[in-house]
């Protein structure tokens, strides 16, 4: 009988279709150093984000000084490749121990190895241009490295966005405002593709939120790019993340994946 039962289950389990699922993974935020918000003002925000991971069980650590950079970055490579969708949220920082400053490793940083896996791993970051760095240490070039997209920015100071059908489901803090340093869905390149567009303009060439992905490898979600702002971005982040780790995992051509011209009636 337990020989007729093992068996059963067996076939059972190679019925279920063979769907790709990645264990929850780690939380790491970052304040330390910050641009465009003020350190007390991202360390609130902070807070409420650990506070809404730790009540839907995300384990999450928490940086809050300049000196653990190291220590994130000690806690990226140990989490890259690890089969666990791990995710780090910057407060418009880029700092030089996951990404050396002046774009002087333009290839192959702790950084950009956390999104070359399979993990899906992801950066989230709030207020100044993605990867811009402090005082500009980096420019253009860090977004434009970290995504091997050449020419690639993120200007438009004051760009309207409206919330998506999808951003008020996966986002319920999220509400309409300005975004000063959208992400431009329109130069997109090579294997990045739109996950999923929270909030955009009218004609979709610009978007914040929003999840980029690598084929099938990491994501970038430039999430409330304001200089000086008062939105809710420990809470939006937080909402994503629980999303992003309760959502089964799809390829990038299934049917969240877009192109920006598509998402014109996504409104």
């Amino acid at each position: 009988m337990r020989n007729i039962f093992l068996s059963l289950t067996l076939i059972a389990l190679m019925a279920l279709p063979l769907t790709p699922v990645l264990a929850a993974g780690e939380v790491a935020i970052y304040t330390g150093i910050t641009q465009w918000i003020g350190k007390a003002e991202a360390d609130e925000q902070a807070e409420i984000c650990v506070g809404m991971l730790e009540d839907a069980d995300i384990a999450v650590t928490w940086y809050d000084s300049d000196g653990q950079a190291d220590d994130l970055a000690a806690w990226m490579e140990s989490t890259t490749g690890d089969d666990g969708l791990d995710v780090c949220v910057l407060y418009g920082d880029f700092p030089p121990e996951i990404y050396p400053e002046g774009n002087s490793q333009t290839d192959g940083s702790i950084a950009e190895t956390f999104i070359e896996t399979t993990d899906g791993d992801v950066f989230i970051n709030h207020a100044d241009y993605m990867f811009w760095g402090l005082s500009g240490r980096n420019r253009e070039g860090g977004l434009q490295n970290m995504m091997d997209i050449d020419g690639i920015v993120m200007w438009d100071d004051d760009t309207p966005m409206k919330v998506t059908a999808e951003g008020s489901a996966i986002s319920p803090s999220l509400t309409d405002y300005a975004s000063d340093r959208p992400f431009h869905t329109d130069q997109l390149d090579g294997d990045w593709e739109i996950e999923v567009s929270l909030a955009q303009n009218d004609d979709g060439t610009r978007a914040d939120p929003i999840i980029v992905r690598d084929g099938n490898l990491g994501r970038l979600i430039p999430t409330i790019q304001t200089n000086g702002g008062d939105e809710p971005k420990g809470a939006i982040a937080a909402e994503i993340i629980v999303w992003l780790m309760s959502t089964t995992p799809v390829e990038p051509a299934g049917k969240l994946s877009t192109t920006w011209g598509d998402l014109k009636a996504v409104r």
